[in-house]
């Protein structure tokens, strides 16, 4: 999920099977493994909604950043990696 939250990171999982949700068919099958898993115990709620993810990728397409948002991105890199986890 961390892979699609960076990528996409104006799709949300809640609803992800309705039609007017923007998942692209060919990804919601990732989203319902997704929910299957944490339905079942296996993926915990931080893992399920990625906000840090989706902060970065909205970070990495941003032109300009202030020192706080350089700081929170350098920050999740060491974390997670290049991609904050993507």
């Amino acid at each position: 999920m961390r892979s699609l939250a960076y990528l996409f990171p104006g799709l949300h999982p809640d609803g992800f099977a309705e039609k007017d949700a923007g998942w692209p068919r060919t990804l919601r099958r990732f989203v319902a493994e997704a929910w299957r898993r944490a339905d079942a115990g296996e993926l915990a709620d931080e893992e399920l909604y990625c906000a840090d993810a989706t902060w970065a990728g909205l970070y990495d397409r941003m032109v300009r950043h202030t020192p706080e948002e350089t700081e929170r991105r350098l920050k999740l890199a060491a974390e997670f990696g290049d991609g904050a986890g993507a």
